[in-house]
């Protein structure tokens, strides 16, 4: 895909994985719509490209939502004139560690990390087709192809959108939609400050202690991930590709299995 002059939405662009895409996109002359619901982070992002000479505009988004999400599809195409690139980005970890975690923390993991993905591809896809096709980027984890025993509900999460990204290789043929997915390790973001933001402060404190040796871990700077986006977005071969980026390491493209043959039965 040329970049030149295409629309993209990025969701929980205002920090991290998100912001870093953005700022690559816009670099690349895309125009660029920043879908988050941090406020302020978001219009940081805006003006950081828009200063570079790109364009970018903010749309106050909660992936959550169906409604916030259907909205950002529309403004998308109202403003820019379309959508050609989709990455879902925005996400959380899953609180404390499940099954002691309280259901409202791990089910608004869900609704962000799955539930607004979902969204966004069934608002999207519509969008993109009538563009002429494009692509979307989910971003998952390396949680999503091996098992994560201290958030067992993000590993659930991130191994359903793999799955979902592998599994919907048909768009391509039938609406000429690409779908990936990347897969980073450790990245030195706010996701952990910015989960446990809504977390009473007990849970908060649990929470904070049973990740305290997480930091052990070597962690990617956000740019390093955000090159691997593009590199799933410019390159038209690759379709149903699950990316796994992890520091000091290249990257590994994990193609779509083929799904087994449906028997009618």
């Amino acid at each position: 895909m040329d970049l030149k002059d295409k629309v993209a939405v990025v969701t929980g662009a205002g920090s991290g994985i998100g912001r870093a895409t953005a700022i690559r996109l816009a670099r690349e002359g895309v125009k660029v719509l920043i879908a988050d619901c941090a406020e302020d982070g978001s219009m940081a992002t805006v003006s950081a490209i828009n200063a570079a000479g790109g364009e970018a505009r903010f749309v106050p988004t909660d992936v959550s939502s169906e409604d916030d999400v259907r909205r950002m599809i529309e403004m998308a195409e109202s403003v820019y004139g379309g959508l050609d690139i989709l990455h879902n980005n925005a996400g959380v970890l899953g609180g404390p560690r499940f099954p002691d975690s309280p259901p409202k923390y791990w089910s608004r993991a869900i609704d962000i990390n799955l539930r607004g993905v979902l969204y966004g591809i069934h608002y999207g896809v519509p969008a993109l087709k009538r563009r002429g096709g494009g692509v979307i980027v989910n971003t998952t984890s390396t949680a999503g192809l091996t098992p994560m025993l201290l958030d067992p509900v993000y590993a659930a999460t991130k191994a359903a959108i793999v799955n979902l990204t592998r599994s919907l290789t048909f768009l391509q043929e039938e609406a000429g939609v690409r779908v990936n997915c990347v897969c980073p390790g450790p990245v030195d973001t706010a996701l952990e400050r910015n989960t446990s933001a809504r977390f009473d402060a007990q849970d908060a404190e649990n929470f904070r202690q049973r990740r305290a040796g997480s930091g052990q871990y070597l962690r990617m700077e956000p740019d390093e991930v955000a090159k691997a986006v593009l590199r799933l977005i410019q390159d038209d071969a690759l379709n149903g590709i699950s990316c796994r980026v992890v520091s000091g390491a290249p990257w590994e493209l994990l193609p779509s299995p083929l799904p087994p043959k449906f028997s009618g039965r």
